[in-house]
């Protein structure tokens, strides 16, 4: 497996992958598959100017994603974690913790990673516990009028 941090002109990869997330586990995001095909050049762009991404490959073939986001207001040494997926060929065999080594390291200042997940998402609960998140206590109901909850997640390092 090679780890890379993509820069600005490798927005489409980040946006093939991400579309390959949505469509593969649609259930597992906020985002909508129809949404994010809207979402062109100047928009990857700018994600781009707010987030690091960093994707996981087996030879030519990306096996995972995940991004991490300085969210306005809180401190510099805390980040988000956004948009993770692994191919689920290759769940269950330490590309998710492999790719998010790979964001501590680019990142050396971060002490605390915290992520969002649905409250409904057992899995990806159960490998944020193996991978050392414990909830903060934090919830809070989407915005989209579906009724599904968020619970945030934290890990210090």
């Amino acid at each position: 497996m090679e780890l890379a941090i993509l820069g600005a002109d490798d927005w489409p990869i980040a946006r093939e992958v991400r579309l390959r997330a949505l469509k593969d586990s649609p259930s597992a995001y906020i985002a909508d598959y129809e949404d994010e095909l809207t979402v062109g050049a100047a928009g990857w762009r700018e994600r781009f100017t707010r987030t690091r991404w960093v994707v996981a490959r087996d030879e030519s073939r990306i096996i995972g994603l995940a991004s991490s986001v300085r969210v306005p207001g809180r401190p510099t040494y805390e980040r988000h974690i956004e948009s993770v997926w692994v191919d689920p060929r290759y769940r269950r065999n330490g590309v998710l913790r492999a790719v998010l080594g790979e964001l501590g390291a680019a990142e050396p200042e971060v002490t605390e990673w915290r992520v969002w997940v649905l409250d409904t998402n057992t899995v990806a609960r159960q490998v944020y516990d193996r991978l050392g998140f414990n909830p903060t206590g934090e919830r809070q109901l989407l915005s989209d009028g579906s009724g599904r909850r968020e619970i945030r997640l934290r890990a210090v390092r």
